[in-house]
């Protein structure tokens, strides 16, 4: 690239804003997209195959995904940016900061959780993502008429997951759950998806609507 020349593709990478001593400031995703189109966001989308499917198929909406690893999120940046799409972000942070300090209240239409660590050691399991609490938060986060859709191929875990939300249940207007048929965009799947069906494994899905 010249001297001269200036790269006028916009960075799919967000920075979170650091403000020390002082409350965090919500991003704006307005300002992000150059848009006010809906919101959909990613928790843990790895090398982002199905967030990129859905960016390229729904080009009014905008997709955001989280991940701390950042080789995948790598990954997910060059495919993105290798097909050109303007509607996509990724942050590298942890979920629960992401949504909990610098996601609005009530600007996400779509939360995609799929195939979240199952912590399965007992001792381990309290760093599980989903319970009660984050239920709670993910209901403020959406939009009125929001959804969560899960996705875990961990029975014991899927089984906390219905414990999170049953007791939350005054706060959800519908909660479906299914095996082995994906209550959501049965088309694009995640790699993980794509491997455990491979392998035979039985896949839980729920959905929850605001």
């Amino acid at each position: 690239m010249s001297a001269n020349k200036v790269n006028t593709r916009p960075t799919l990478r967000v920075e979170l804003p650091e403000c020390p001593g002082q409350a965090p400031r919500p991003l704006c995703f307005a300002d992000i997209f150059g848009n006010d189109n809906p919101v959909e966001m990613e928790i843990g989308c790895g090398k982002a195959k199905l967030l990129i499917a859905r960016a390229r198929s729904h080009i009014d909406r905008n997709f955001i995904g989280i991940d701390y690893i950042w080789k995948f999120i790598k990954i997910g940046h060059q495919r993105a940016e290798k097909r050109g799409l303007s509607n996509i972000r990724f942050i590298k942070a942890e979920a629960r900061q992401v949504i909990g300090e610098f996601t609005p209240l009530e600007s996400i239409a779509i939360f995609h959780i799929y195939f979240p660590d199952p912590w399965p050691k007992r001792r381990h399991q309290k760093r599980r993502l989903i319970n009660s609490s984050f239920a709670e938060l993910l209901h403020s986060r959406l939009e009125p008429n929001g959804r969560i859709e899960i996705a875990t191929d961990d029975f014991d875990y899927f089984m906390a997951i219905q414990t999170a939300f049953a007791e939350t249940v005054s706060l959800w207007s519908s909660i479906e759950q299914s095996i082995d048929q994906p209550l959501f965009e049965a088309e694009a799947k995640t790699n993980y998806e794509l491997k455990f069906m491979a392998g035979g494994r039985m896949l839980h899905y729920l959905e929850v609507l605001k």
